[in-house]
């Protein structure tokens, strides 16, 4: 990721921080965040400014694990952020070995040939496909399929299990099978999202997303629980 770019998400991060008081995270609050853990760090609000400019050619190891840490990255989060942090970009960190076109019709192939619940999601976990099976897992009836086909927006994973739509499959999990089942799906979010953190898409899917409690509560969970 280039600097203008890694700027960008290192800003779109630090408006995703709250203060005590419910306010994002500004430059110079940052800056004092990283100061109080560590007062040696580099990182100054004048230096945090030039990063989220672009203006920072490198990042010191050490500058790296200061925003990680002031910023409440995930573990999963952490590993995306440094690999972006040194200059790697998304061909680089994933490889591909075809065409985005041949890739898709060998994975679609491998959904429809596949016997266990299995589907497609992108970075941001909007829907792409999902095979029979997951249809038969959780029996879902042909009315909701076109209730979801007929959406005007993406179908979005998050948004679909935390919606009165995913209602009756939940009411059949048990409730620690649910908490692992939502905050699994809100952790792998984290991490592979945030590459994307600074598109106004994401911004838009954030902002539809938070006005879910439940989601606001198992975004924060995700901080402590990776690990499960």
């Amino acid at each position: 990721m280039d600097r203008n770019d890694f700027g960008q998400l290192v800003a779109a991060l630090r408006k995703e921080v709250f203060d005590e008081d419910g306010n994002r995270l500004t430059q110079k609050e940052l800056a004092n965040r990283i100061a109080a853990e560590r007062p040696a760090t580099a990182l100054t609000e004048v230096v945090i400014g030039k990063i989220e400019r672009g203006e920072r050619a490198n990042l010191e190891a050490d500058s790296l694990q200061d925003l990680a840490d002031a910023l409440n990255l995930t573990m999963g989060e952490r590993h995306t952020f440094f690999l972006l942090g040194i200059g790697l970009d998304h061909p680089q960190i994933h490889p591909a070995f075809a065409s985005e076109p041949a890739l898709l019709d060998g994975v679609l192939q491998m959904l429809a040939d596949i016997q266990i619940p299995a589907l497609l999601l992108d970075h941001y976990l909007d829907i792409v496909a999902v095979n029979r099976a997951v249809l038969q897992l959780y029996q879902l009836p042909s009315s909701l399929i076109t209730q979801l086909q007929n959406l005007p927006t993406n179908l979005n994973l998050l948004t679909f299990i935390f919606s009165p739509l995913f209602q009756a499959v939940r009411a059949e999990m048990p409730a620690d099978s649910w908490h692992r089942f939502a905050v699994g799906n809100v952790i792998y979010f984290r991490r592979v999202s945030l590459p994307y953190r600074m598109t106004p898409y994401y911004e838009s899917l954030l902002k539809e997303l938070r006005r879910n409690r439940e989601f606001r509560f198992f975004w924060e969970q995700a901080l402590y629980e990776e690990k499960l």
